[in-house]
């Protein structure tokens, strides 16, 4: 899968748990933070700057981040390319 983010345009490419761990390896201040530690406080940073509900889901970090995905895409935060 591959998509763009509205924002910056940066594009990420992968499965949906490759492209979360490449969305947190760019993140400042995010290193210590577990993958879905990660998830958890990018969707708090969404809904408190964008004012954007993204709903995400899952028990392991795979879910979580298919789920993210979805919901960036399904938000139009991101594009699906």
């Amino acid at each position: 899968m591959r998509i763009r983010m509205m924002s910056d345009g940066r594009v990420f490419q992968g499965t949906a748990k490759q492209i979360v761990e490449a969305m947190k390896y760019i993140a400042f201040g995010q290193e210590q933070r577990s993958l879905g530690e990660y998830i958890d406080w990018l969707v708090d940073q969404v809904q408190r700057l964008e004012s954007t509900d993204l709903k995400v889901e899952g028990d392991t970090d795979e879910e979580k981040a298919a789920s993210l995905v979805q919901a960036m895409l399904g938000s139009g935060l991101a594009e699906k390319m």
